[in-house]
């Protein structure tokens, strides 16, 4: 893991970044804990080619492995085992002998029996050469190179009021990640980079508003409802193709984009956001922010120039 190569423009907007990092490099087993949404996995992969020393999407094999852990995850999804098309190998075993990043995606999901699978690897993370046992119980030697990161909305000392389908893990378990917890919530600089400056702004507005309604922090995660980042980029991509519409863009054809009657909008998008919510808790907020005035707003003649020049911006 010399070859370490930053080529990920959002690490200098992450603060957690260089310690999983490091944590990964020492053998230590970093645990991402966060609300939905707030790109946790995401972030995962990225550490995953920045400690290989790659660009992301490269066209290489990539270099992690995911388990999407949930209760019908098996011993076979982890270790290996016989299925009806012959034997599957599993995938940490798969990460452990080709030195890729095992990523646990919500691991407080699994059953706590299959989960302990995960221990004498997990135990072993920082020891060279070291060996666990595949599902044909093959000893497989572990490859210099391999590294595990875990995620969850929630410790796995049990479910929340919000994240009712997570399971109690045992201590042993939790211990294997003792010391290398970190706490991914909303992150302002990072989805000010990442987002167009009109969509933005109106998701962290209706999240200050949210945090208000429920009478949280402003940096609390664990709220009934959420404006994530995930939720952002949604709501972008939509807009990104109203305005080129909007603007009369050419696509990646060379053919130049017309409005589309009943096309989808930002403000189709927003709307579909707040039926998720409570009825009187959205039209609280909506009237908070100024939700129609800026939907008024934002295709005018005034914002279209801004989003052709950020747009450009982008695409460089």
């Amino acid at each position: 893991m010399n070859n370490m190569k930053l080529d990920v423009p959002e690490a200098q907007q992450i603060p957690q970044f260089m310690k999983i990092i490091d944590d990964l490099s020492v053998g230590n087993n970093p645990y991402l804990v966060g609300s939905a949404g707030t790109g946790k996995t995401t972030l995962g992969e990225k550490i995953a080619y920045a400690l290989f020393g790659r660009a992301e999407n490269d066209g290489k094999e990539l270099p992690f492995t995911i388990v999407n852990c949930n209760q019908w995850t098996s011993p076979i999804d982890i270790k290996g085992g016989q299925t009806i098309s012959g034997y599957k190998e599993g995938a940490l075993i798969e990460a452990w002998r080709d030195g890729k990043i095992l990523i646990l995606d919500e691991m407080p999901k699994l059953d706590a029996n299959t989960a302990g699978l995960l221990n004498d690897a997990l135990a072993k993370s920082a020891k060279e050469d070291a060996i666990i046992f595949n599902g044909k119980n093959d000893p497989i030697v572990k490859h210099k190179n391999f590294g595990c990161i875990a995620t969850g909305n929630v410790i796995g000392k049990g479910a929340s009021g919000n994240y009712v389908g997570n399971n109690k893990q045992d201590a042993s378990l939790l211990d294997r990640f003792s010391g290398s917890i970190y706490r991914i919530g909303f992150n302002e600089s990072l989805e000010r980079q990442l987002v167009y400056p009109v969509v933005v702004n109106i998701c962290l507005d209706i999240r200050k508003s949210i945090l208000k309604y429920e009478g949280k922090e402003a940096g609390d995660d664990d709220t009934e409802d959420i404006m994530t980042l995930r939720t952002m980029l949604n709501l972008e991509r939509a807009y990104e193709l109203e305005m080129k519409r909007e603007t009369g863009m050419k696509d990646e054809f060379g053919k130049t984009l017309h409005k589309i009657p009943n096309g989808k909008t930002l403000k189709d998008a927003l709307e579909s956001y707040f039926l998720a919510m409570n009825r009187e808790k959205a039209e609280h907020i909506k009237s908070e922010v100024n939700l129609e005035g800026l939907m008024n707003k934002y295709k005018g003649s005034v914002m279209k120039p801004e989003f052709i020049k950020e747009y450009k911006r982008r695409i460089g």
